[in-house]
């Protein structure tokens, strides 16, 4: 290596040492997440449709299926995100048109949402008056029923483990196998409890108790004796001696 090239190196090697002073420093973020509606299209001719509708310069041909993500989280159309697959190609949609608007104010999950406050018991969630109701309410009140069990199942062992706020979590279950995740915590705010051996039962459920009474009989394994009984009878006799013939009665008349 020439003279030259050390001296222009060593210009050079100051001036990129500049350039990364300059550049300015982020502090860590905290990273978190949102959770959005996603309508998941693969029919070909809708997809069609809104690629046609939307604009989007994507052969319909190549494309799989769309996902129209709601990030405004106000319903679906205007301003809404469109992924395409498998290009993974990503779109800002303007307007839809009006026909089209109609159609996407439909799209919507049937979610099952509760919202409470942080003071109430899991208990209070727990469905305990299912067990007053007949086989027929409890099958059209089944997802509410098993929605209040899952609340307090899971608040039971949050406030067993986890002694501060706030806490997010997801679960998530498929044919695969299922994702668990947690976010928005605090390190220290964790202490594992074991599970209690039981649980008492605490909501207003009758329970019944049989009671059965039975006789005790022991058969004895060593060689038993037999009882005999031995009773005594006493008789009086009185023996009077015998009249001689000879005898002369007196015979005896009351006067008057």
């Amino acid at each position: 290596m020439s003279i030259f090239f050390i001296f222009l190196i060593l210009l050079i090697l100051p001036a990129f040492s500049s350039i990364s002073q300059d550049r300015p420093s982020i502090a860590e973020p905290e990273v978190s997440q949102i959770f959005r509606n996603i309508a998941d299209i693969n029919d070909r001719a809708s997809i069609a449709l809104i690629l046609e509708d939307f604009l989007i310069p994507e052969d319909v041909d190549q494309v799989e299926r769309i996902e129209v993500i709601d990030v405004s989280n106000i319903g679906f159309g205007r301003d809404d995100i469109v992924v395409v697959y498998p290009s993974m190609n990503v779109y800002i949609v303007e307007q839809p048109s009006r026909e089209l608007a109609e159609v996407m104010r439909s799209w919507g999950i049937q979610e099952q949402r509760r919202d409470a406050s942080n003071e109430l018991e899991p208990d209070y969630f727990y469905p305990a008056f299912a067990d007053t109701l007949t086989e027929n309410e409890i099958q059209e009140r089944q997802l509410e029923l098993v929605q209040g069990s899952i609340i307090a199942d899971l608040l039971e062992s949050v406030n067993r483990n986890y002694a501060d706020m706030p806490l997010s979590l997801r679960f998530e279950r498929d044919q695969e196998g299922f994702t668990f995740q947690l976010w928005n915590y605090e390190q220290d705010a964790f202490a594992f409890k074991p599970r209690p051996p039981a649980v008492p039962d605490s909501v207003g459920v009758y329970d019944f108790i049989y009671m059965i009474t039975a006789d005790t009989t022991v058969i004895s394994d060593t060689v038993m004796y037999d009882i005999m009984y031995i009773s005594k009878s006493v008789q009086e006799i009185i023996e009077l001696p015998p009249q001689p013939a000879d005898r002369q009665e007196i015979r005896t008349t009351t006067l008057p």
